[in-house]
């Protein structure tokens, strides 16, 4: 087999072949490094002396229905600048994993048209280890988004499970991607948020938040270019608090047959006028109440 064949179909660049088997229905190609590419992994020194190898297999892209494996000897050797003896670099495979990095990308193909499982049956290798490669290109390529774009951004918390663990999450609001997740909730889970802001020339034009005092202080101090928005949630949640509560102080103020008129009001004053229910005499009751406590119909209408 010639080097442009391992490297065109496996992916593999700087190596001889040295055999070829087939041992139970597998194909098994043999390499070995260039010497003149033997150098120290780390100080890249040309002075070493060998000191062994072990052998190691690889999995790598099937040939039609036949499993393929990579078979190399990693050597071993001293560096006489370091004074160290380590493992040659194989440059085909990630540390510490049994596939090839060709092995990798195939299966990121298919993972696009099959399921998990499928693609794990289809390769003869355990659901484990697709779901490691998905999450490895996962985090590889989401971990990091870039922040250079963002203009309108909003900032919330979320439980995560029982016991308040909670995480804060920032939201590009024209994408719709999440471009950080912080420990915690409050302004100091977004520091690291802001120390990836500041290598970047942002232009966050706006922030949509809730009412934490936290939040609104950070944001003043980090972006105060910004325009703070309160999202639509808990502002309409506020607003139904305060009617709630000025029903209750009004009830407590008016007559005994005032207070039959008042009572079980509370929903239709959180209903949308269209939304009344005609057949129960809701919009009746409604303006009857409102009739009665002037400043609770003033309340219900925004004035």
């Amino acid at each position: 087999m010639s080097t442009s064949l391992l490297y065109h179909a496996f992916g593999i660049r700087g190596y001889n072949h040295v055999n070829t088997q087939f041992i139970g229905g597998d194909v098994f190609f043999w390499i070995e490094d260039k010497s003149e590419n033997l150098r120290c992994p780390v100080c890249r020194s040309r002075h070493i002396i060998r000191k062994g190898s072990i052998t190691r297999w690889f999995k790598s892209v099937p040939i039609g229905k036949k499993m393929v494996w990579i078979v190399l000897s990693i050597k071993r050797v001293y560096c006489s600048i370091c004074k160290l003896t380590r493992q040659v670099k194989h440059k085909f495979a990630e540390p510490r994993r049994s596939y090839t990095k060709a092995f990798e990308r195939y299966v990121l193909d298919l993972s696009k048209y099959m399921t998990i499982q499928d693609v794990a049956q289809h390769l003869g290798v355990s659901w484990d280890i697709v779901k490691e490669i998905q999450k490895k290109y996962l985090k590889r390529r989401y971990s990091q988004p870039k922040l250079n774009k963002l203009k309108l951004i909003a900032i919330d918390e979320i439980a995560v499970k029982k016991g308040h663990k909670y995480l804060t999450v920032v939201l590009d609001l024209i994408t719709g991607a999440v471009v950080f997740v912080g420990d915690g909730k409050g302004s100091e889970s977004l520091d690291p948020f802001w120390k990836r802001l500041n290598r970047y020339k942002s232009n966050i034009k706006a922030v949509a938040i809730d009412m934490s005092p936290a939040y609104i202080s950070a944001i003043l101090d980090k972006l105060p270019q910004a325009q703070i928005v309160f999202d639509h949630f808990h502002v309409i949640k506020l607003y139904n608090d305060k009617l709630s509560k000025l029903r209750r102080q009004l009830y407590k103020q008016v007559s005994e047959k005032d207070k039959a008129v008042i009572k079980g009001t509370r929903w239709l004053l959180l209903k949308n006028p269209e939304n009344l229910d005609q057949s129960r005499n809701e919009q009746q009751r409604l303006q009857k109440a409102l009739e009665i406590n002037q400043p609770l119909a003033m309340a219900y209408y925004g004035v």
